[in-house]
């Protein structure tokens, strides 16, 4: 039974219906890549209706609405609070990104026989090391080619792992988000030479994601995402008043505006006014749907598989549909495709299995050390509090962080 909405005290708990919702849209996001990705691969067509934008698009809304409330939870915490917050994002991001990069390089070396993505470093042990520190199309490398520069040294992401553009990009908008939060705003004290280091790979990507980069506004879909949860956090403060009647409003008002926009203007994800109109229905319905307690078992229980490993299946998927197409031949292309998805299911799933579930128990490893690197010089160092901090935490979200 989930707990009601007036309890929800922790910045994070919802009922299962509402959380059931979140899960679909995790879920959804990652299959919507994966068709973006089938379409040019297997039929040589176009992804005509973004497929792969709108599915980008849901997972910043998602992570900038989820890690604000995580961020809001962490204040209620002693410090150090960044390093606590950094370490988790670190293990949540890395835990199944490492093994997939490594996975992947394999794989790549030894099966793959065809060339990936856009010209730089795509292979190698340079793109290896670059991918590994989430330096793949920097803001930095853009900024180059924007004045001219030829570089061919450019470090991409590693060939046949193309989505993985958008996890650098979200792992230095965590960065840069947590200093502001916990550093510029609750002045809380970090290693100095370490927070300029930070600041230095973290803010350019912020910035340059909010104008240009892979997806032109991405770090503004992100604070879209984070001002709906910090929305929501203000709302609960105040018992949820009016939910049913402003959520209606909110949902219907931004559906008729952009159904209009997309019929004068077409359907662009990534346009900022087409983000802000789909995360006002996105989250007027997230609303509505807390006002239903409890979900079918049977809809809460599959839902929440399939979005278990949806980021294990975003990071390895477009691997397995490439292994696919050249070591696998049918004569119906249907079957060949429904042999891919299945085999990108599978491949997500164990990697889920065998990795991403133990991304707390990483946090937790990873904790004190981060505690250690980011305390100022001359702090008296205390006993790590990770154990404690995990024990409060609350289950209900992190199970809904990407």
């Amino acid at each position: 039974m989930s707990p009601p909405l007036s309890k929800a005290a922790d910045g994070h708990a919802m009922s299962d219906m509402a959380s059931t919702y979140l899960d679909a849209l995790r879920a959804a996001g990652a299959n919507l890549v994966i068709a973006a990705h089938l379409l040019p691969l297997y039929f040589g067509a176009e992804d005509r209706h973004s497929l792969g934008n709108l599915g980008v698009a849901l997972f910043f809304l998602l992570s900038g609405f989820l890690i604000m409330q995580s961020m809001l939870n962490w204040l209620n915490k002693p410090e150090p609070r960044f390093a606590g917050f950094f370490a988790d994002r670190v293990a949540r991001i890395m835990t199944p990104y490492v093994p997939a990069l490594i996975v992947i390089a394999i794989l790549n070396a030894m099966l793959v026989t065809t060339r990936h993505g856009l010209e730089g470093a795509n292979s190698g042990v340079l793109a290896f090391l670059g991918n590994l520190l989430m330096l793949q199309d920097h803001a930095v490398f853009q900024a180059l080619e924007l004045a001219g520069m030829d570089v061919s040294w450019r470090i991409r992401p590693y060939n046949t792992a193309e989505p993985f553009w958008t996890v650098a990009i979200e792992m230095w908008i965590y960065v840069a988000m947590g200093l502001f939060v916990f550093c510029v705003l609750k002045r809380e004290r970090i290693e100095r030479w370490r927070g300029v280091v930070l600041v230095a790979f973290a803010v350019p990507v912020l910035i340059w994601n909010a104008a240009a980069g892979g997806g032109k506004s991405l770090s503004l879909i992100w604070l879209l995402g984070a001002i709906a949860g910090y929305l929501f956090h203000v709302w609960r403060a105040n018992g949820y008043a009016n939910m049913r009647s402003i959520a209606s409003v909110v949902t219907v008002f931004a559906s008729v505006a952009l159904i209009g926009h997309c019929g004068k203007a077409g359907f662009h994800p990534f346009d900022f006014q087409t983000a802000t109109l789909l995360a006002m229905i996105m989250f007027g319905v997230l609303a509505l749907l807390m006002c239903v307690k409890s979900a079918p078992g049977v809809l809460r229980g599959s839902v929440n598989f399939l979005a278990s490993y949806s980021y294990s299946l975003y990071l390895i998927h477009n691997t397995v549909l490439i292994l696919v197409l050249e070591y696998v031949h049918t004569e119906s292309a249907w079957t060949h495709v429904a042999i891919a998805v299945v085999a990108a299911h599978c491949c997500a799933y164990l990697l889920y299995v065998t990795f991403e579930r133990h991304y707390r128990i990483v946090g937790r490893w990873l904790r004190p050390m981060f505690e250690r690197a980011l305390a100022p010089r001359g702090a008296v160092q205390t006993a790590p509090v990770a154990a404690e901090l995990v024990a409060g935490s609350t289950v209900a979200a992190t199970r809904q962080e990407r």
